[in-house]
């Protein structure tokens, strides 16, 4: 069940509240959104921050990457379609944690947050952000989930925050 007013409470950036309100809207009276039949252009300025995980073949051999948005893409340094999380996040040094977290978004059946620092690497030059993430459980008929839809928004030159990773 997506709760606006938690994620608010979290003090997230209004692009991760305007895709909550989405998703709530979406999916009516269900429980979770049902990714096939979302209208994304409905939220085109959200588009490019959005990425979807296909759990159609299970969690075993990772989180397949089934759409990243334009500005994922750049974080990750190429277009992640068709691999897994953990082929790109490989090394990266919060990869336990984020992979964690995952995984219980798609057990458990609930919203995964994060907000973290990171520091984007351009060529020899190091850019220090923010990253605020939620992660929302998709299914056709909220019996077994088929995807998951996530958000991720960066803020530059911000002070450091505590890192969170949680279900909601």
């Amino acid at each position: 069940m997506i709760d606006l007013e938690q994620i608010k409470s979290l003090g997230v950036g209004p692009e991760l509240v305007a895709f909550s309100e989405f998703l709530i809207k979406e999916k009516g009276r269900k429980t979770f959104p049902d990714y096939q039949k979302l209208d994304l252009m409905k939220v085109p300025q959200l588009v490019p921050y959005l990425w979807v995980y296909d759990y159609r073949g299970g969690i075993d051999n990772g989180f397949l990457y089934h759409f990243t948005g334009t500005k994922i893409d750049e974080y990750i340094g190429f277009n992640a379609m068709g691999r897994t999380f953990e082929q790109c996040y490989s090394g990266h040094h919060q990869q336990d944690l984020i992979s964690k977290l995952h995984k219980r978004v798609y057990l458990e059946r609930r919203i995964g947050f994060t907000r973290r620092n990171d520091v984007l690497k351009i060529g020899s030059i190091d850019k220090p952000r923010t990253i605020e993430t939620l992660s929302f459980p998709c299914s056709q008929g909220d019996q077994h989930l088929n995807f998951s839809i996530g958000i991720s928004t960066y803020k530059f030159g911000v002070d450091a925050v505590e890192p969170i990773f949680r279900v909601l």
